[in-house]
């Protein structure tokens, strides 16, 4: 339900006072896809915009209190979910949406209209998986994953304004693997460990310097580790209120436009996922 997500706002991603930011409620319907606060898929042959309005200001006042209500500007849209939502979405700074869908399959850890707008959105999308504790003033921990390709480095730059807005320590990961060789084998292929591991530091340090020069407050860890770039940025952030990631889709398949690395993030992560685009640019 739209409260859920809008619980999981101040919770996963806490408060949007510390950027200044507006917060807008969408809800999206149609006459065979009405929402109702109560979360029954009764139908309503009355139903309309005002009714979806009205629905909404009841699913705000739930999820935040009748005063924090006042500050959610509303938005109903008559439109199927997700380009109802992407429509409404051009031009925000970040497009906030539910890990769950609607359907009944519990292995569907990321819902269709969520990945739909991960996969498509203009700008940034965050993911917000469960409930996270914290006051509205800060997070405590936000982790990012860099490489060196243009994606993690929009996602480390996002993740940098983020953490000097809301006084977080920023954790970044890189994780490095060995090459490995698909051809046939023909003798051995004696990789110099240490030097890989060397030039992954070096990495780090070189992209971390050039995104930190206009943040110079905020508080940087690097962790360098050796594993998978997936499983070593959910093992990064399990304790984390944020994880922060970049899309591309490095694959040959021009409807693969997420990529391997943060679909998997997004789906399984324990914490609230904000996936940013190659080309966005902090405003």
């Amino acid at each position: 339900m739209l409260s859920d997500w809008l619980e999981g706002w101040p919770r996963g991603i806490c408060s949007t006072n510390v950027r200044g930011a507006r917060l807008v409620a969408i809800l999206v319907w149609d006459m065979y896809n009405q929402r109702h606060a109560d979360g029954s898929r009764r139908f309503d042959p009355d139903y309309d915009a005002r009714s979806a309005d009205r629905e909404l200001a009841q699913i705000v006042d739930d999820a935040l209190g009748t005063e924090r209500g006042r500050e959610v500007v509303r938005r109903p849209v008559c439109d199927r979910p997700a380009p109802g939502l992407l429509a409404a979405a051009e031009g925000a700074d970040l497009l906030v949406v539910g890990a769950r869908g609607l359907g009944g399959f519990r292995g569907l850890l990321l819902g269709s209209v969520s990945q739909q707008c991960l996969h498509h959105a203009s700008g940034p999308v965050a993911v917000v998986h469960g409930e996270r504790t914290g006051d509205s003033g800060t997070c405590g921990r936000v982790v990012v994953g860099i490489d060196a390709s243009d994606a993690a480095d929009a996602a480390l730059r996002w993740a940098v304004a983020d953490a000097a807005a809301r006084r977080s320590v920023l954790e970044v990961v890189h994780a490095w693997e060995v090459p490995v060789n698909y051809g046939p084998v023909v003798g051995t292929f004696p990789y110099d460990v240490a030097a890989i591991e060397s030039a992954a530091h070096r990495l780090v340090d070189e992209v971390v310097a050039d995104a930190t020069a206009s943040a110079p407050d905020v508080v940087v860890e690097r962790a360098v580790v050796a594993g998978g770039a997936a499983s070593s940025l959910l093992d990064a952030a399990k304790d984390a209120d944020l994880l922060v990631v970049g899309r591309r889709g490095l694959g040959g398949f021009r409807r693969l436009l997420l990529g391997s690395v943060a679909d998997h993030v997004a789906r399984h992560a324990d914490t609230t996922v904000v996936v940013v685009p190659a080309d966005w640019a902090i405003r």
